[in-house]
């Protein structure tokens, strides 16, 4: 090889280089930026009374939590649990 072929292939190697560590350094710091999730889990809600039940959850709608399950639990003695996301935002 050359003086000048070899200083084309190590200018490429280096603009490649600088290129790669430029998106890797952007998808790290994108990563840091990232939402967050919280879950909530209410076992108290009346399932008596359908007014009630609905003002509780448009409550809850109202804060930001969505309900996204219902688990009955056991099919004998069922308990119902509420389950809640809500996404913080950073």
């Amino acid at each position: 090889m050359t003086v000048s072929t070899r200083l084309i292939v190590y200018t490429a190697f280096f603009l490649i280089s600088v290129v790669v560590a430029f998106l890797l350094l952007r998808h790290v710091s994108s990563a840091a930026g990232t939402t967050r999730v919280q879950y909530h889990v209410m076992e108290t809600l009346s399932l008596d009374n359908a007014a009630r039940l609905e003002a509780e959850l448009n409550a809850y709608g109202q804060t930001g939590w969505e309900l996204v399950l219902v688990d009955i639990g056991n099919v004998t003695k069922p308990v119902p649990r509420f389950i809640f996301k809500r996404i913080e935002l950073p």
